[in-house]
């Protein structure tokens, strides 16, 4: 499909918004704060769907990446977040709605409570966060105004560059640097590597109707046990990692303990390749060599 990115100046959207254009050099890439040389100037505040012009210029879908994702800035200035996360986000939908253009919006396991972790696809949602109650509202508005929509839900997303700043590149830049890191042994996830999402998403678009999809790479880890690996793939100070209980800091006691993700819909369907975690480490390694 010929897909426009709503936000193609964030970690995810900058990636999604590369490789369709490999195959679409017009397809629309948007932003607002970071916007770069090629991105289309978009409020997605105050969405103005006309002014992309996507159905004249082909465009099949729409892959809503935007958002303010930073858990304390949504629990600090609430209604900033919720400006964009679902009035703006919410508008848009309904502005798309008016087309034949697909929706995909882009949500998170943070609308799960982290109480019993691998939440599969249909799982119910309790989030304990401001950011995962926001995306829940959008989740369950979708329903009610289309059926011309997937929703994909997404862990943490990391890259394998150097200076990424993604979740793997801090670490191994903390250990060259023989920085101490303070990591929760109780916070769970399910990591994946960016190139994977990608792949699967267009996976999805050409070959699934499923309204709601889990997008998590099959592991269930800890951020200490992350962090524990990689330094031992780096053969750096065991020392440097320290373990903590994510409720022990003041700031994080509403945080999900368990958001670990099980994709049922996607390993029977469509059957995805994840590139194996021992091979994710090795590349880190290689990269900080």
């Amino acid at each position: 499909m010929k897909t426009a990115i709503i936000g193609a100046s964030g970690f995810v959207g900058s990636n999604l918004w590369r490789s369709y254009k490999k195959e679409h050099p017009d397809c629309i890439g948007t932003a607002f704060s970071n916007s770069s040389k090629g991105h289309t100037f978009f409020d997605l505040r105050y969405p103005d769907l006309a002014k992309l012009n996507l159905e004249k210029t082909g465009h099949e879908a729409v892959i809503i990446a935007s958002a303010k994702p930073n858990i304390a800035y949504c629990e600090n200035e609430a209604e900033q977040a919720f400006l964009v996360n679902v009035k703006g986000t919410l508008s848009l939908i309904k502005q798309l709605v008016e087309t034949k253009i697909k929706i995909f919006f882009l949500s998170s396991d943070y609308v799960f409570d982290g109480k019993k972790g691998l939440y599969d696809d249909w799982s119910s949602t309790n989030p304990t966060t401001e950011y995962g109650r926001q995306k829940e509202i959008v989740e369950k508005e979708i329903p009610k105004l289309t059926d011309n929509y997937q929703i994909i839900r997404l862990s943490k997303i990391y890259g394998l560059e150097k200076g990424d700043g993604t979740l793997l590149d801090e670490m191994a830049e903390n250990l060259l640097s023989n920085k101490k890191m303070r990591l929760a042994k109780d916070q769970f996830f399910s990591p994946t590597y960016v190139k994977d999402v990608i792949q699967i998403i267009k996976n999805i678009q050409k070959r699934s109707s499923s309204k709601i999809i889990n997008i998590a790479a099959p592991i269930r880890i800890s951020r200490l046990e992350v962090a524990q690996h990689l330094g031992k793939q780096m053969k750096a100070d065991p020392s440097l990692i320290e373990a903590i209980s994510l409720h022990d800091i003041q700031s994080m006691k509403n945080r999900p303990l368990d958001t670990s993700l099980c994709c049922s819909y996607l390993n029977k369907c469509l059957r995805p390749i994840f590139t194996p975690w021992k091979d994710i480490l090795r590349r880190i390694d290689e990269n900080y060599c």
